[in-house]
């Protein structure tokens, strides 16, 4: 089984629940996809449904800008929560970011990642940001496709296909 939940969408914060179920795993996969929300209310959100940012298998960060990555670096060092992003999204947000220490898996367009229970496929979109990558997420025949914040690279990538 495959769900989703969107915790919160604008330009105060996005992040959005993917829980998956399958019979080779004892819990649910937890994936937050963004998280532009402060911890706290990351935390109330998640409470809402049930859970905790420590039931957080991972974080995918689709790109840099804040309303997507606000909360990030937080939830990693309370909480040891593992970041997804591409290689672009991941140093434009650490070129903002004071040593941190942060770390993060690197994704590639096309290039299939499984968390838990959950199969991912990073895909490039355009948009005005460093390396942009959003998501299908599939468990056995499930699928769900995640898609924000297509635009201000739309008008380039139409005159390219020119």
């Amino acid at each position: 089984m495959l769900r989703f939940s969107s915790l919160a969408s604008g330009s105060s914060g996005n992040a959005t629940l993917v829980e998956a179920w399958s019979r080779d795993h004892e819990r649910p996969t937890r994936l937050l996809v963004d998280c532009g929300l402060t911890l706290r209310r990351l935390k109330a959100a998640l409470a809402e449904r049930g859970c905790t940012p420590s039931d957080l298998d991972a974080v995918f960060v689709t790109h840099e800008h804040s309303d997507h990555l606000g909360g990030v670096l937080a939830l990693q060092r309370r909480h040891g929560t593992a970041v997804w992003t591409s290689a672009g999204t991941w140093a434009a947000a650490m070129a903002r970011a004071v040593d941190c220490g942060a770390t993060a898996n690197i994704a590639a367009h096309g290039q299939r990642i499984t968390i838990g229970a959950i199969e991912l496929l990073p895909f490039a979109v355009p948009h005005d940001a460093a390396e942009p990558l959003q998501l299908v997420c599939r468990v056995g025949d499930a699928r769900l496709g995640i898609v924000t914040d297509l635009g201000g690279g739309i008008e380039v990538a139409s005159e390219l296909g020119r």
